[in-house]
């Protein structure tokens, strides 16, 4: 409520109160002046100050939480936590540079051994399974391969055919151990680039919490600040008995 207009009528009170006699009480003047102004009560009851400012909408906890679910970092954006929205942002970008960092480097070391295993065994790689290159890891040709595989498992043996399309032989041991190595190398790092995945479950877990609580924070932060002091100033009673109130008030 703007001071202005109280103020205003509470001074036009003055000339009144001279115009009411000589006589009398100072009781008698007031209730006088204000029977011949006719204002209501309320119209003095106004805050001489108040510090406590208007209440800002609070942040859902939830909203926080599904927000940096989907995207850390988003969730303390919302909740007005910069520090930490940098902070699980970065986390989740190195994380994720982690990740296809490694399926590349994975996909490059498997485009190695099966160029290797066609320069140094003859094999055709276009279209093969994994399980033919697994065999060719620990057999140097076909033919050792299927006559060991039927003797160890019999009936239950898996040949492969003895075509071309199955045809490798090794030009050496130190050829086939390389190549053994390269796809240790492809499969060690596709393991890690899982590693990775799991870390960036677990950052949006964490993410997902943190972002819970700073909005939480932020709710009780945002609750004290629409707190204040204040003083006021009422003239309610002042047709009453002629009492004006002034007091201290303090918003929760």
């Amino acid at each position: 409520m703007s001071l202005r207009k109280p103020i205003l009528r509470a001074l036009a009170i003055v000339p009144l109160l001279a115009a009411a006699g000589s006589c009398g009480t100072i009781s008698q003047r007031l209730k006088a002046g204000i029977e011949a102004h006719a204002f209501r009560d309320d119209d003095l009851n106004f805050p001489l100050f108040d510090n406590a400012e208007k209440k800002a909408d609070g942040k859902s906890k939830w909203k926080a939480l599904g927000f940096s679910l989907v995207l850390p970092g988003a969730g303390q954006y919302y909740a007005g936590s910069r520090n930490r929205m940098t902070i699980f942002g970065t986390a989740e970008a190195l994380v994720w540079s982690g990740f296809f960092g490694f399926r590349m480097y994975g996909s490059w070391k498997k485009e190695d051994y099966r160029a290797w295993a066609a320069l140094k065994a003859g094999a055709l790689v276009d279209g093969k399974a994994e399980g033919f290159f697994e065999k060719m890891t620990y057999y140097d040709n076909l033919d050792d391969y299927n006559q060991f595989e039927l003797l160890y498992e019999g009936s239950r043996a898996e040949l492969f055919p003895s075509s071309r399309e199955y045809y490798w032989n090794w030009d050496s041991d130190i050829s086939r151990l390389h190549f053994r190595d390269l796809r240790n190398q492809s499969k060690a790092a596709y393991r890690q680039s899982l590693l990775f995945f799991g870390a960036a479950v677990a950052n949006r877990i964490l993410a997902g919490i943190d972002a819970y609580r700073a909005a939480s924070t932020f709710n009780k932060r945002d609750e004290f600040s629409g707190s204040g002091w204040g003083l006021y100033y009422s003239a309610a009673s002042l047709s009453e008995d002629g009492e004006v109130e002034i007091g201290i008030k303090k918003r929760f």
